[in-house]
């Protein structure tokens, strides 16, 4: 935990990589040498319990906490590389007093974010003592880490965790939906694969945090099961029922959800509004009969739910650049 005194950070070379071992020891200053398969102990005059680290990436640890007591270790030392630590409260109650005499607390489903710079002078715990799952990051190897995890170049555009790497205490708040269930699932891992489930689990945590502003809600889009299978058997009515004029209300309706949250869950769920979906099930329906079937433009603007040859040719052209004519000569020309 990112509890122990620091140094200014400012004038110090940057330091791109750290491996698990050296980041506890010598910047968390709570482990001791005696270990078994990364399970360290923290020292007596520390506090008392033990912790589990995995390593999820370069730069990128998870670390399992179960703490009886923790007294912050205050030493004067060097620190060359900006860190923070993602800590979810999974048992317990722990306060927070930092060196600047900002304070902070934590419940059971909060999370606290810790940088390298303020450290906490004073942590005072419930009866018990505290279960957490931190995330320690160095944010200045993230963007290549994430775009290296990924396969992409997206993370490259702005700096991450700014708001946390700035902050003049530690930031607490409680975990929305999404959130829980990510930390739960952690605590829960399938004896399979369970190293794989917890890597997609932590990069998972770390990308639903990404867009936090402090003081404001994160509005993450999540939605349950029940609404799902609401949302799913919307979209198949509407899918197989291409010619009748159903408006949103009466999906709503039938689906026995409000209008606002079908069009909302909808569209997270399948990417399309709900417009748009039925645009291209029927320019799809209408390409299928344009080639399969001998049936003139009224007759497939009817089947496809449109009134009149005029809008289904517009419609098509729009989405396909091409009358139903035009695209049908082409079909059949090659």
């Amino acid at each position: 935990m990112i509890w122990a005194k620091r140094e200014s950070m400012q004038n110090r070379p940057k330091q791109t990589e750290l491996n698990a071992e050296e980041l506890f020891r010598k910047y968390m200053y709570v482990m001791c040498s005696r270990e078994s398969e990364k399970t360290y102990r923290l020292k007596s005059e520390a506090g008392e319990g033990i912790m589990h680290n995995y390593e999820i990436a370069s730069g990128i640890e998870l670390v399992y906490s179960e703490l009886e007591a923790y007294y912050p270790v205050v030493k004067e030392v060097p620190d060359s590389v900006d860190y923070i630590e993602i800590m979810y409260m999974v048992e317990g109650h722990a306060d927070f007093e930092m060196e600047n005499r900002r304070v902070s607390s934590a419940d059971k489903g909060d999370i606290c974010i810790f940088n390298s710079r303020i450290g906490a002078k004073k942590i005072s715990f419930g009866d018990g003592g505290i279960r957490c799952i931190s995330i320690v990051l160095l944010v200045d190897t993230l963007r290549d880490e994430l775009n290296r995890f990924f396969g992409t170049e997206d993370f490259s555009d702005k700096p991450v965790f700014e708001y946390a790497v700035n902050a003049d205490s530690c930031i607490s708040f409680a975990a929305d939906e999404m959130l829980r269930r990510i930390f739960t699932e952690m605590v829960l891992l399938p004896e399979k694969y369970g190293e794989y489930h917890r890597k997609l689990l932590a990069i998972r945590a770390v990308l639903a945090l990404l867009d936090i502003k402090v003081g404001k809600n994160p509005g993450y889009r999540y939605f349950s099961g029940d609404s799902a299978n609401k949302v799913h058997a919307a979209r198949k009515m509407l899918g197989e029922n291409i010619a009748a004029d159903i408006s949103i209300e009466e999906a709503a309706k039938k689906a026995n959800l409000n209008r606002t949250t079908l069009q909302r869950v909808f569209k997270q769920m399948y990417g399309l509004t709900i417009f748009e979906y039925r645009t291209q099930v029927r320019m799809q329906e209408a390409k299928n009969l344009l080639v399969d079937n001998d049936l003139t433009v009224t007759e497939i603007a009817g089947i496809c739910g449109y009134s009149n040859a005029s809008k289904f040719s517009a419609a098509f052209k729009k989405h396909f650049g091409l009358t139903p004519t035009e695209w049908k000569n082409t079909v059949f020309a090659d």
